[in-house]
């Protein structure tokens, strides 16, 4: 695997996270749109300024407005992004804990080379030819996972 498609997938990983957050905020905004209890007190009675039925006339603008659709939709890339978080965490539990510090700092904190290498202790040259070792490894264990061009098909588009 090329190191390019392996920092890709590395930068998707720990994306992943605000990404989930953003489909939670969404899902939230778009069921309490529609939440029928909004408008209910304590005493069980609806008391709204609309007339009719207030609980009817918002299952019907969900269905004109196809909301339901896209809560599945939303829960459905929660789920994939769930696996797709598991899968990388799972390569990155395999590495050494020296490569999966460095990666964390190098791609997640986005700490400069000086400030890694004085991190670790070591030069400079050394932090970058283990950051290529912990890139070629993961790469190494990404390629033996299932299913992983879809993955990496996931990871560029979320970078777009």
């Amino acid at each position: 695997m090329r190191r390019k498609d392996v920092k890709m997938a590395i930068a998707y990983y720990f994306e992943i996270p605000a990404m989930r957050r953003e489909f939670a905020a969404e899902r939230a905004g778009l069921e309490s749109e529609y939440d029928g209890l909004r408008g209910t007190s304590y005493d069980g009675v609806g008391h709204s300024s609309m007339p009719g039925k207030p609980t009817e006339a918002l299952a019907e603008k969900m269905v004109e407005k196809n909301t339901w659709a896209r809560i599945q939709e939303i829960g459905v890339k929660v789920q994939v992004l769930q696996a797709d978080e598991a899968t990388i965490r799972g390569c990155m539990d395999a590495l050494n804990g020296r490569y999966k510090s460095l990666l964390s700092m190098k791609y997640f904190r986005r700490y400069s080379w000086a400030k890694i290498s004085a991190s670790l202790g070591t030069p400079e040259a050394t932090a970058r030819r283990w950051n290529d070792k912990a890139v070629d490894r993961l790469g190494e264990l990404l390629e033996d996972t299932p299913m992983v061009e879809e993955l990496l098909g996931r990871a560029s588009r979320a970078r777009v």
